[in-house]
């Protein structure tokens, strides 16, 4: 195909900036309670660590379910994209990381149709008209610049990140942590009171 005709804007696959959605617990609400129970010998960051991880173990499962509603997007590739880092003692933190930019209009299931490509990105199908799949160049879905036959450009849907922290994905990310985490914090400090859990 000769130079010029086929474009992506830019010429790269745009990017967007990495989401981050982060459960964080602010300790000067435990800064007395933890001066007691280190009086007793037990550090309570220990216990907020492990409540932060498991309830943001729990938040990312969440995020993953929303954003193949909200993206279109299957289960397997939204996974692909997102990160986690564990909250530790020293920085009670869990910070759940989307990365990629935006995701070809081919990867939503597009099918040609005689008035132009379906596909399904932000999980609603429909037709995009005069469009068309061109498979010399991946198969991914294509639309005239202009009225002429070329030059071409490439069509694309959603990006993961811009998605996970907005929307559906955002309210499930919120929600879970807003329901969980208190309880779950309480449960894992009882259970170092117990000494069913280690104290540090």
């Amino acid at each position: 195909m000769p130079s010029g005709i086929f474009s992506t804007g830019s010429g790269h696959s745009p990017r967007v900036p990495s989401g981050e959605l982060v459960v964080k617990v602010d300790t000067r609400d435990f800064d007395r309670m933890a001066a007691v129970f280190a009086f007793v010998g037990v550090d309570m960051r220990s216990a907020l660590r492990r409540a932060i991880n498991h309830t943001g173990n729990k938040a990312r499962t969440q995020v993953g379910r929303a954003l193949v509603k909200q993206t279109g997007l299957k289960y397997g590739r939204v996974r692909e994209e997102l990160r986690t880092i564990n909250a530790a003692v020293g920085s009670l933190s869990y910070i759940i990381q989307a990365r990629g930019g935006y995701v070809s209009l081919k990867e939503f299931a597009a099918q040609q149709r005689q008035k132009g490509v379906s596909a399904a990105p932000w999980g609603k199908r429909r037709v995009f008209p005069h469009t068309f799949i061109v498979a010399s160049l991946g198969g991914h879905v294509f639309e005239r610049k202009g009225p002429a036959r070329y030059p071409i450009r490439k069509l694309w849907g959603p990006a993961i990140p811009a998605e996970m922290v907005k929307d559906q994905t955002k309210a499930a990310f919120e929600t879970t942590v807003e329901t969980l985490l208190p309880a779950r914090i309480d449960k894992e400090i009882n259970a170092i009171l117990s000494g069913r859990a280690p104290a540090g």
